[in-house]
């Protein structure tokens, strides 16, 4: 990648001296924890679908993905984190070209998260209100496709104005890290990679949330209409939306609106053209990365079926874990 110096001198109204050394060693140190964190419990969900079969759901197909593109986010972390400890420059001279691969992948690896997050809202939402159609919707290969699209469309979208020459990746002095030039096509794009995404995760999750109002409307009103809440009839009401699906799909909502509060005050902060903001800019554009390590925490906690799978594995219980895999199986075979 041919990368020009416009990288590096994005903002000469903002002085990089205004910050010091040891401001710039707390924010390493935090991007490096956010980095092992990241690394250590995206590894353990990515290890968790793999052992349990009980797991090995369409769904969690793109639970996987999303970890996975988490995952490699934090691997290239690790390159933001030395770039935010040099005074001014890349602090590794004559390889320049990991910075720039950095800047390119940071945003390639979240374009694809976002997009892997739409598909998650879109396949919530036939679950929840076409469940007879799900299995004929999400097939292997439609599962398959629908898997590669957001590593496939975001990374290439974001290669059309490195090609063209209006972007540049390197060393930005502004918030002394590896990205991006800011420049109008750029800035464009990315609107568009993160508009459609957002638009179907907005409008699958109000379509879920009046769905299932209704349904527990209709619910309640077969009972206050004098059925027997134990009848074959009502029982059929409320199975059509188990209380299992309901809890993963709100866990799922919450992974988005964590990832939602990660990036917006960064994206608000960079909107506003003033120095004593782009000095609060420099600690708010490690926020983003937290996004990271949501999954591990919501998944760990709360979902019904992670949250076992994930605390034998923590506990070394490999035994013990719900429905083995082949590959768990085999590796089970092998320490005995």
């Amino acid at each position: 990648m041919n990368v020009s110096n416009t990288a590096t001198n994005a903002s000469d109204s903002f002085l990089p001296d205004e910050i010091s050394y040891w401001e710039q060693i707390l924010v390493a140190v935090f991007l490096g924890l956010v980095a092992i964190a990241g690394l250590v419990g995206n590894s353990m969900i990515i290890t968790a679908v793999a052992f349990s079969r009980k797991l090995q759901t369409s769904t969690n197909a793109f639970v996987t993905s999303l970890s996975t593109a988490d995952l490699l986010t934090c691997f290239t972390l690790i390159w933001y984190t030395v770039g935010s400890l040099g005074k001014n420059e890349w602090p590794i001279p004559g390889a320049y070209w990991i910075c720039q691969l950095t800047g390119y992948l940071v945003y390639a690896y979240v374009g694809t998260s976002v997009w892997t997050l739409g598909i998650i809202a879109i396949d919530r939402l036939i679950h929840i209100t076409k469940p007879m159609w799900y299995k004929k919707i999400f097939t292997y290969w439609k599962l398959v496709i629908l898997v590669v699209i957001p590593w496939v469309i975001p990374p290439a979208s974001l290669l059309i104005p490195l090609a063209t020459g209006h972007v540049a990746y390197g060393y930005d002095k502004t918030r002394q890290v590896c990205a991006d030039n800011q420049t109008t096509a750029f800035v464009l794009i990315l609107g568009v990679i993160g508009t459609i995404p957002l638009l179907a995760i907005v409008g699958s999750y109000i379509r879920i949330y009046v769905y299932v109002k209704k349904h527990f409307q209709e619910t309640l009103a077969i009972t206050e209409e004098g059925h027997d809440p134990n009848s074959s009839f009502a029982a059929r009401r409320r199975k059509q939306i188990s209380k299992q699906e309901i809890e993963i799909t709100k866990n799922l909502f919450i992974v988005v609106v964590g990832f939602l509060a990660c990036f917006l005050p960064y994206f608000i902060i960079r909107s506003i053209p003033n120095t004593t903001i782009q000095h609060i800019e420099f600690y708010v554009k490690i926020i983003p990365f937290a996004s990271s390590i949501i999954n591990f925490i919501i998944y760990a906690m709360k979902h019904p079926d992670f949250k076992v799978v994930l605390r034998h594995m923590m506990r070394c219980s490999y035994a013990d874990i719900p429905q083995p895999s082949p590959i768990l199986k085999y590796l089970l075979s092998r320490r005995n």
